[in-house]
């Protein structure tokens, strides 16, 4: 093949480059294809104009050039044919999606004229239109196609206008799949109460097609705690040691939806104590009831947890002590926090009371010792003595936090 000098070309008269082009040049074409997506009317089609004359055509190799955002498609010499280029470039089969714009885009090549006219035989689905073509080797069906389903549809190039003439034809299937139906929960994760041995499961029920979840640590909204590999619709949840929340996003082709906060309140109470403090004892199950008393020291273990004592351990108090100093009575205990396993969201609770005769109903309470929450402190209550007996009741309890 001989170099061409572009600069010698255009010198030539128009008839010599005909001769020019038709003797050394291999290709020409469809130069670019420009297709926004909307109406039928913005479909534009650019087409090369090398090509001047019908006595020229039998020589040339068409090419369909690089499509912006379609790929590329090179014709095989001498074999006419039509040819998808989008959306799936080279197929028989169309995808679409109802609800969706579709662009098809087909394009005949290695026919020994250009397409005057273009039709489309059979019915289109509904919402899709033809763009109906003329003088191009390039032709369309655009729109937003309504309903889901499998539709054979024959396009046809005819050499003449008003679809006369020699024709060629291509059989389509377009594949409209279902739109994704929009999103909606219908029953959220439940806020919940558990306790620090419990295992717990977060469920969501959503609606839509192709559902993908994903769960969050936090408040609904706030993806920054992923959780790994929690990808379905409910979500196991070991054992907490403090409140915590969780929400789960649902996706699908259509977007997604994010569920509410479910938060988990851990509150302890006396089984998860129970299950932590005996868990590697060789103590029967029946001796960890809250009436037995395992350690046998007066105590049953549920006032042991109550206490905050070891259930497998005698206790002596120590710490509590009444005495008369001074004319006075001193009267003083020891606090304990409500901390660790078997404590989560409770608090220690002391009060005390007082009675000259241990008589039903004689016992009331001292004042600014009510309700004292257990941080550890020591409590001193020094009243003056007199005549006669007097006699004190320390009461403590649990409850969840304040």
């Amino acid at each position: 093949m001989e170099a061409v000098d572009a600069t010698e070309n255009m010198k030539l008269p128009y008839y010599k480059k005909i001769k020019h082009y038709g003797k050394y040049l291999p290709k020409a074409g469809i130069t670019s294809l420009i297709l926004n997506k909307g109406a039928a009317t913005h479909f534009v089609v650019y087409e090369s104009q090398f090509v001047a004359a019908s006595t020229f055509t039998s020589v040339v190799k068409w090419t369909a050039a690089t499509v912006a955002g379609l790929g590329a498609y090179d014709s095989v010499s001498g074999a006419t044919q039509i040819t998808q280029i989008a959306p799936s470039s080279g197929s028989s089969t169309v995808p679409a999606k109802a609800g969706e714009l579709l662009n098809l885009v087909y394009q005949i090549t290695g026919a020994p004229h250009r397409a005057q006219s273009w039709a489309v035989i059979d019915e289109l689905p509904l919402g899709l239109n033809h763009i109906n073509s003329t003088n191009s080797n390039t032709d369309g069906i655009t729109g937003i196609p309504k309903e889901s389903g499998s539709y054979k549809i024959r396009v046809r190039a005819y050499q003449r206008a008003n679809n006369k003439g020699k024709s060629y034809t291509k059989t389509f299937t377009i594949e409209v799949a279902p739109s994704a139906e929009p999103l909606s929960i219908s029953t959220q994760p439940m806020s919940l109460i558990t306790t620090s041995a419990s295992e717990e499961i977060l469920k969501v029920i959503a609606s839509g097609n192709g559902l993908e979840y994903q769960w969050y640590m936090g408040n609904s909204g706030n993806t920054s705690e992923p959780i790994p590999s929690a990808n379905s619709s409910s979500l196991k949840i070991r054992s907490l040691n403090k409140d915590t929340n969780y929400w789960v996003r649902v996706l699908n082709d259509s977007g997604f939806i994010d569920s509410d906060t479910a938060k988990l309140r851990v509150i302890d109470n006396y089984s998860s104590w129970a299950s932590e403090t005996f868990m590697n004892t060789n103590i029967v199950p029946e001796m960890t009831e809250p009436d037995a008393d395992a350690d046998a020291d007066g105590l049953t273990n549920g006032t042991e947890y109550v206490l905050g004592n070891s259930p497998i351990e005698q206790n002596i108090d120590l710490e509590t002590n009444l005495k008369l100093q001074n004319s006075m009575i001193e009267f003083s205990f020891q606090t304990e926090p409500a901390a660790g396993k078997g404590y989560i969201g409770l608090e220690r609770v002391y009060s005390v009371k007082k009675s000259n005769d241990l008589s039903k109903g004689s016992w009331i309470p001292v004042e600014e010792y009510q309700n004292i929450i257990g941080e550890g402190q020591r409590i001193i209550i020094l009243e003056s003595a007199t005549h006669g007996s007097k006699y004190y009741r320390l009461t403590v309890q649990l409850r969840e936090k304040s």
